[in-house]
């Protein structure tokens, strides 16, 4: 089980503040590293935002413990696992107590005068009474190309995520780091730094795939099956775009499985109620929505695998083809525009001819 908010880990040095995410045999929290300063005790001194990975030991063979404490610090010294903007700094410390096994993720700092607020993506868009102003098109853009770059990088390390969500993105409150977004590290270490002769079945059975819930907006369907590839991962990132765009999470894939199912020969869905529901067309919840985003949108969350992208990066590159100055226009809006010059125009040709006969 997660450890509750307020416990203090290695040896009194950080407290956990917030868990983030949980599964089997990881959690993820936010803490803060509490040291001591010009002879205060720890409690007085300011505290500093850390993010915290925990991986639980308990239940494995001695053989197991050192397998996953070994590719943990290689993950931990490995420059291509922290060399990138979109992930924490520098891991603060690695260290083993208790059979858990922490990696404490130094945030980077802020830049700019105004200081920045840390919180999860999840946090920030269900504190607010109202979406935050600054969180447009464009920013939801740029965030959702960033992290499909971070997810097309650890999936070339033999690393897929599988249960990415917004609680594992961290964003600043105010829009004022320019460091966001950072994906946390909320997976086991990636097979590139486990040794040679180890699979992803091996990593699999020592950290199993969580089974997801039903009403799971974020997680693809398959994994409802158990079943978990990069393809789930597009379907995850696909989701959170969605969710950016269109200020509205989509349908999850269960209830989406009964509706589009309905009436195949042979086709059951995974819940037991015969209502469904189908994705909502993105256009509908935002009219700026051109029909190429929407088609990015849909085809990412594809309930067939084989029909999404077929990894991270080429979702990027669907991305980086829009053109915010066409692909963000409101439709409505332009037509509207276009008639209002056009009845000008006939206005204008009508107090010309009245002129003229007055004349």
């Amino acid at each position: 089980m997660p450890l509750s908010p307020g416990t203090l880990i290695l040896r009194g040095r950080y407290r956990i503040a917030q868990v983030l995410h949980a599964r089997p045999r990881v959690n993820l929290y936010l803490g803060y590293r509490l040291p001591a300063s010009h002879g205060q005790p720890a409690e007085t001194a300011a505290p500093e935002l850390v993010a915290i990975r925990e991986l639980v030991l308990a239940g494995l063979s001695a053989e197991e413990c050192e397998l996953v404490a070994r590719a943990a610090f290689e993950e931990f010294v490995s420059p291509v696992m922290f060399g990138s903007p979109r992930l924490p700094g520098v891991g603060d410390r690695v260290s083993i107590e208790r059979e858990r096994h922490y990696l404490v993720m130094q945030l980077r700092p802020t830049r700019g005068t105004r200081q920045a607020v840390a919180v999860p993506l999840a946090e920030l868009l269900l504190a607010h009474r109202q979406w935050p102003a600054w969180l447009d098109m464009p920013v939801a853009l740029e965030w959702g190309a960033q992290l499909c770059r971070i997810a097309a990088r650890l999936h070339r390390m033999g690393c897929v995520i599988g249960d990415l969500d917004p609680a594992t993105i961290l964003v600043d409150d105010g829009d004022a780091a320019s460091w966001a977004p950072v994906l946390l590290v909320s997976w086991p270490p990636a097979l590139q730094f486990w040794p040679s002769g180890y699979s992803s079945d091996h990593m699999a059975r020592i950290f199993p795939v969580a089974r997801m819930s039903t009403d799971n907006v974020f997680a693809a369907p398959e994994m409802l099956r158990g079943r978990c590839d990069e393809r789930s991962d597009v379907y995850a990132l696909g989701a959170i775009l969605y969710l950016l765009f269109t200020r509205y999470a989509p349908v999850s894939p269960a209830f989406r499985q009964v509706s589009e199912t309905e009436g195949k020969p042979g086709s059951s869905g995974p819940l037991l109620a015969p209502e469904g529901m189908s994705l909502v067309p993105p256009h509908l919840l935002n009219s700026r929505i051109s029909t190429r985003l929407e088609s990015i949108l849909t085809r990412a969350l594809d309930l067939d695998p084989a029909q999404r992208f077929p990894t991270a990066f080429a979702l990027v590159e669907a991305l980086e083809s829009l053109d915010p100055a066409t692909d963000f226009a409101d439709a409505f809006a332009t037509r509207l525009h276009q008639r209002l010059r056009h009845d000008s125009k006939v206005t204008k040709v009508l107090e010309w001819v009245r002129r003229e006969l007055n004349d």
